[in-house]
């Protein structure tokens, strides 16, 4: 039997989660094609410094303006692992988006929700039915389709999947750390600590952007802080198991930004795989919002 959260659950708002998850979802997609873009020039420590750098001090304003106690913590601990999981996880992911196609390395690393249904009953106590569960395992048969895995899987496919777990440990603490801290304070936490870990690594690794590469690095830095900011008000507003089969709409973007851009034509499996996918998110969300409708009228 799992113990009860020593704090108050948050105020699950199912809908305006699930399109705030996809949106940085679609944002998310833009970046990492910024991050392709550099075509591996940069190590992913240096491209994590001024993605979190330049992301953080574009996001200076709006601190500032909400003030510090919004930003203080009694949990500086919990606050360091879950920002080890996204440091792992995206080191983990740009180290593979530099290797393989996009859709490929996105279709990969979402396994992640498979992990979110499993983690979510043993460390946040959420239920988790037998249908959702189901249709969490359907949408991961439709990455297994897009990926079509064989024996010319390598590291850097282990690398995208691997990805996937550190990010699903990195959702499940923001939900743990979202009972008491606030989403900026989150958001803090994480950035300041990751741009010391890498910063740290940088007399070893600097190399020198050009002209162009600033550029690139900034939209990197803007985006992926919007999009930060977006994944945590999501996992704020609703269930971890719930929201996490959205992210899955990241593969469709991505497969149609590496046809545009880089002329990756996506296979017969992955529109099917894909409209698989879609299909199972979709499901989830209808059958929670028919739950809660059940309990309203109760």
């Amino acid at each position: 039997m799992s113990v009860p959260p020593p704090f108050p659950p948050v105020p699950d708002n199912v809908g305006r989660a699930i399109l705030i998850v996809c949106i940085a979802g679609f944002t998310f997609s833009i970046m990492f094609a910024m991050v392709k873009l550099l075509d591996g020039r940069y190590s992913p420590f240096q491209i994590l410094l001024l993605r979190y750098g330049i992301g953080f001090g574009l996001s200076l304003p709006w601190l500032i303006r909400i003030g510090r106690p919004a930003v203080r913590t009694r949990r500086p601990a919990a606050h360091i692992v879950r920002a080890g999981y996204g440091l792992l996880s995206t080191v983990s992911l740009f180290y593979a988006v530099n290797h393989l196609p996009l859709g490929t390395v996105t279709a990969l690393s979402y396994s992640m929700p498979l992990f979110v249904t499993a983690l979510s009953w043993p460390m946040l106590g959420e239920s988790v039915g037998w249908r959702r569960t189901t249709a969490t395992l359907i949408g991961f048969a439709g990455v297994l389709i897009i990926v079509d895995p064989g024996s010319d899987m390598n590291i850097y496919a282990v690398a995208a999947a691997a990805s996937a777990l550190f990010y699903a440990l990195g959702a499940i603490s923001i939900r743990r750390l979202s009972r008491s801290e606030t989403t900026a304070c989150i958001y803090v936490f994480y950035n300041v600590a990751n741009i010391v870990v890498c910063g740290a690594l940088m007399p070893w690794l600097w190399v020198e952007p050009t002209g162009q590469d600033w550029l690139i690095f900034l939209g990197i830095g803007l985006l992926g802080a919007g999009a930060q900011l977006g994944f945590l008000t999501a996992y704020r507003g609703a269930a971890a198991s719930i929201i996490a089969p959205f992210d899955y709409l990241q593969i469709p973007f991505l497969l149609l930004i590496g046809y545009v851009v880089w002329d990756e034509t996506p296979r017969t499996q992955s529109f099917a795989g894909g409209t698989i996918i879609i299909a199972s998110g979709l499901y989830i969300w209808f059958r929670e919002r028919r739950i809660a409708a059940a309990a309203q009228k109760s």
